[in-house]
């Protein structure tokens, strides 16, 4: 935006949203109709998987078919589950808050009972009207009255005092208002155990009676809100069917709680089906987003090749998928997701595989119904294959990395059997499956490379191997064609690997890539000065510019020929790149000395500039093998300044501004160019005449 103008609020007309959107469509037009048809496809076989079949079947209906559990499936029985909180309601007991009032109250009625008969028994009345007074305190009670008029006082008191502590004893205890009788009951047994006479204890019995009442208050909120704690302390009941399990026989009478099985695994269809089917379609999309961010990250993946790339991402995910439903009827622990590990970081890189490997777990989870336990051992062990992979390079590592995924996995499936206390023969055959299924994905995984790296003409690292074989039919031939070109190439990887390495970059990238990088020379190897140790130089007899247009072409050849056989873009670029657009400066200055007008522009290489940290080493590697045939001897100082002169012009020329090499990797590269010329051109110390001749 330029500096003047004023920002717009309308994004969509600022970024011509929608015309960008058509484009990128249109430019990825096949690459979106891969992935499409990729998410459509899991999307069916998913749905197939949660809903098997439709069957229009009710309660009372007879089975005209066996059906069994298309999955592993578990379910809340609402009946069951509020059975269970009824009866806990049930057990429940009422709340009762202590009222100390009426302990008081009771006891202040015994003494009001007592002080009156005291009373009646100490005034001067006649005793026929004493009787009549303590009958009517009595209820009418005559026989009782009548053992009360012959009581003394002190007695009467000592009846006071015990009943006091009886009543105290039960009002500590509580008495309840339901509970009352037994109240009662509990204090005429304390009674009976006095030392009183029987008609002492009927009048203490008769005051009990009269004078008790209930300090529990039953608390009604207090009690509903236990009911309810209770009710929420049960589980709700669980009821889960194994994949593979008979929920109805053919002929047998449909039951209710059959119904509920049958909804529950997608047989019989409900309303409630749409959110299994909105849940599909969201995990497969987040599962293709998150894919389709990690694959647009990717080093390996660039504007050239994105057709490639999809259709090996899509190939690799069905393939893993497939596999993936097949095995698992066989035994979850045999899903292959570290198959998809090898295969994304061969043909992508590390992050990438990472991140597809997680989300692709996330998947089979759904789809497959398969247990968070062994979806977490899985991809751990997944990782671990990964890092191992990305530590060391070579056809054995898949190998190697498998082996040591699967004890991994076992591992942790050991500790998972032991936790969930699983029998230990089950333990013992899932350890199996588990390794089984590292091991074996791994060789799966070096047949798999071997197809697509032919089939896409990728540069993996087993068509590395293939291609870095000095017995590759195009190196044999360029070895037969242009021997000192076949011996300059065998330097230049020496060079060039060694100071990959010291770097970080790709070794053995950097060593094929230098291998086939002069293939073009064998076109007419006589042209160039390495393959001219037995015949006059043929430039001699050749105009300057017509010399320099053989030696450009040799870059054009050999991309022609790498073309021809098939050569990986990758190891083009090497062929392409490796001398950017340098000046052929020999043939330059012999142009400006035979006095001719030579403009520098002509004697230049076409190009492409070097644009990754490998090419460019190749091109310095290059440039320093074929400078330092002019030293006669091993001469450390002489390397030193022929390799930082060439470093140096490469850099002021700009050779090198695509490449991403940092000045410490330069720096790097230099010293391991000079430790590699040392060992390449060392001198042999002469041995004494009588040592040759003892050894001939």
């Amino acid at each position: 935006m330029s500096k003047g103008k004023r920002f717009s609020p309308n994004i969509f007309a600022e970024k011509n949203f929608f015309h960008s959107f058509y484009t990128y469509f249109k430019n990825n037009l096949v690459p979106i109709i891969l992935v499409v048809s990729l998410a459509a496809a899991i999307i069916v076989s998913m749905f197939y998987s949660y809903f098997p079949m439709n069957l229009k079947i009710k309660e009372g209906d007879i089975a005209s078919q066996d059906i069994v559990a298309n999955r592993t499936v578990s379910y809340v029985d609402v009946a069951k589950t509020e059975m269970l909180r009824e009866k806990m309601a049930e057990s429940v007991s009422p709340i009762y808050l202590l009222d100390k009032s009426k302990e008081s109250e009771a006891l202040k009625n015994i003494d009001n009972f007592f002080n009156s008969i005291k009373s009646i028994l100490s005034n001067n009345k006649s005793v026929i009207e004493k009787r009549k007074e303590i009958a009517a305190l009595l209820s009418g009670n005559a026989k009782l009255a009548d053992s009360v008029l012959s009581e003394s006082v002190g007695n009467i008191e000592e009846l006071q005092k015990t009943l006091k502590g009886i009543m105290y004893k039960l009002m500590i205890l509580g008495i309840r208002s339901d509970k009352i009788s037994q109240s009662i009951d509990a204090g005429i047994e304390e009674i009976n155990k006095t030392k009183f006479k029987k008609d002492e204890k009927a009048l203490m019995i008769y005051v009990l009676q009269h004078t008790i009442q209930p300090n529990m208050i039953y608390d009604k909120d207090a009690t509903e809100k236990a009911i309810e704690q209770a009710k929420k302390t049960v589980s709700p009941v669980t009821i889960t069917i194994t994949k593979g399990e008979t929920i109805v026989k053919k002929g047998d009478k449909i039951t209710a709680e059959q119904i509920k099985i049958l909804k529950s695994l997608g047989i019989i269809r409900t309303k409630e089906d749409w959110k299994v089917i909105i849940s599909i379609i969201a995990f497969v999309i987040i599962f293709l987003l998150l894919s389709f961010l990690a694959i647009k990250k990717s080093v390996a993946v660039h504007s050239g090749n994105t057709i490639k790339k999809t259709t090996e991402f899509v190939i690799i995910v069905i393939v893993v998928y497939l596999l993936s439903m097949f095995l698992e009827t066989i035994s979850p622990y045999l899903v292959p997701i570290p198959l998809l590990t090898m295969l994304v970081f061969t043909f992508f890189d590390f992050s990438t595989a990472l991140t597809i490997t997680v989300a692709f777990s996330f998947l089979l989870s759904l789809s497959l119904d398969l247990k968070s336990p062994l979806i977490f051992g899985i991809v751990v062990s997944s990782i671990v294959v990964l890092f191992l992979m990305k530590k060391t390079s070579g056809m054995l590592t898949l190998i190697y990395s498998g082996i040591m995924g699967g004890f991994t996995f076992s591992l942790l499936t050991l500790f998972m059997g032991l936790s969930f206390k699983l029998p230990i023969k089950q333990i013992g055959l899932n350890m199996l499956y588990g390794f089984t299924n590292f091991f074996g994905v791994s060789i799966i995984a070096i047949g798999m490379i071997f197809i697509m790296d032919h089939t896409f003409n990728e540069i993996t690292i087993l068509r590395l191997l293939e291609l870095g074989n000095t017995s590759n039919p195009l190196l044999r031939e360029l070895l037969l064609k242009a021997p000192g070109t076949y011996q300059h190439s065998m330097a230049v990887a020496n060079l060039a690997s060694a100071a990959a390495e010291e770097i970080g970059a790709n070794a053995l990238l950097a060593r094929v890539g230098a291998y086939y990088h002069d293939i073009g020379k064998m076109m007419h190897p006589y042209f160039f000065t390495e393959n001219q140790q037995a015949i006059p130089n043929i430039h001699n007899e050749l105009s300057p510019n017509l010399s320099k247009t053989v030696i450009i072409n040799h870059v054009k050849d050999g991309v022609r020929l790498a073309k021809k056989y098939r050569l990986p873009q990758e190891i083009i670029d090497f062929i392409a790149t490796h001398h950017g657009t340098t000046v052929v400066s020999y043939f330059y200055y012999k142009s400006k000395e035979e006095g001719k007008a030579a403009d520098e522009n002509d004697f230049r290489y076409p190009g492409p500039l070097p644009f990754s940290k490998e090419t460019g080493i190749v091109m310095l590697a290059d440039a320093v093998e074929a400078s330092t045939h002019s030293i006669p001897t091993s001469d450390y100082s002489k390397f030193k300044e022929i390799v930082n002169s060439i470093v140096k012009n490469r850099v002021e020329d700009g050779q090198l501004d695509e490449t991403n090499l940092t000045l410490k990797d330069l720096r790097d590269i230099k010293d391991s160019f000079i430790r590699t010329l040392i060992s390449l051109y060392h001198t042999r110390e002469k041995y004494p005449e009588e040592n040759e001749d003892r050894n001939k």
